[in-house]
């Protein structure tokens, strides 16, 4: 079969993401049709690694500057970048990229569609043995791991105020890949549409409007205080995956919930509804006119298994 079917049906289904019935039908009905003639190789194709995004300016007839395409385009590489070294280097924050970091995270552009302003981004597949050396142990593309970190963080749609809130617990250089995006863009008042495919198959998709990318940007300036590691024994209580937060039950029957990273997603699934040793790091959020949040929380050990973003504390400014 060309390659040409395929990408054609990727294409085809990638344009079904939202979640309303006529995009539900007609997500079903491309996934039977994969299923009927199953020979031709469709569902795999689909199932290969990748991030597409959809940018839309309803102020503007739909059209978008080819300037500010190029300019999201670069902001994408570079908040993928910065995640991948974060986890790649076990750091807290990631202040520099290197040219380095942005070639071990390299993604390069499959396919555009000008239409409609959907763009196809690939892992870029290493020419050499040598090169793909830069592979985690797993095999897994540094630009998909830092991918999926950058889209699990954001909303999945209007209604998700959750997801914005929960952002005030995760750990620095999530935040700050998520200011590449959002901050001093050319137009403000872009609508954008982020979709990541793991090697896996398993598809996440998030979805910024402009009115909430202006309120992020306000909350993505808050300060964080009173930073302090709290280690203490309990129950994993449950996790909301998509939107990385977990919940946890102390011995004296309080519950606590707040950020979890991509990296300790799995190890918490293994160990949820039983007694474990966990360390949180905690702290107070402050505004710039003086207001103080209730404390907040994020996992970064279970049972001896550390997050691949360390505490703030002990954050590299200069890494």
């Amino acid at each position: 079969m060309s390659n040409d079917l395929r990408d054609t049906y990727v294409r085809a289904l990638r344009t079904t993401e939202g979640g309303d019935p006529l995009s539900r039908l007609a997500r079903a009905g491309l996934q039977a049709s994969a299923e009927k003639f199953s020979g031709l190789g469709l569902l795999e194709s689909a199932a290969g690694p990748g991030l597409n995004f959809r940018l839309a300016d309803p102020d503007n007839g739909g059209l978008i500057a080819a300037s500010e395409v190029g300019d999201f385009l670069q902001r994408v590489q570079k908040a993928v970048a910065r995640l991948a070294k974060a986890r790649r280097a076990r750091l807290a924050d990631v202040v520099k990229l290197l040219p380095l970091d942005f070639e071990v995270a390299r993604l390069d552009v499959a396919a555009s569609t000008a239409g409609s302003i959907i763009v196809d981004l690939q892992p870029h597949v290493p020419a050499t043995d040598e090169d793909r050396d830069r592979l985690t142990p797993a095999g897994v593309s540094w630009a998909e791991i830092g991918a999926v970190e950058l889209v699990r963080a954001l909303p999945e749609g209007p209604e998700d105020e959750e997801s914005l809130d929960s952002l005030f617990s995760a750990s620095p250089v999530v935040r700050r890949a998520v200011s590449d995006l959002i901050f001093k863009l050319p137009n403000p008042h872009l609508d954008i549409s982020l979709a990541v495919q793991r090697g896996t198959g398993e598809r996440i998709v998030s979805s910024l409007s402009a009115v909430q990318a202006e309120s992020l940007r306000d909350r993505l300036q808050i300060i964080r205080e009173e930073r302090e590691i709290i280690r203490m024994q309990g129950r994993l209580d449950g996790l909301r995956t998509r939107r990385q937060i977990f919940y946890f039950e102390t011995p004296a029957g309080a519950e606590i919930h707040g950020f979890v990273d991509e990296s300790l997603v799995g190890v918490v699934k293994e160990h949820l509804d039983q007694e474990v040793e966990v360390a949180l790091e905690s702290f107070v959020l402050r505004n710039a006119a003086g207001k103080r949040s209730q404390r907040r929380y994020r996992l970064i050990e279970v049972a001896g298994q550390l997050s691949q973003l360390p505490p703030g504390s002990e954050l590299d400014e200069d890494a």
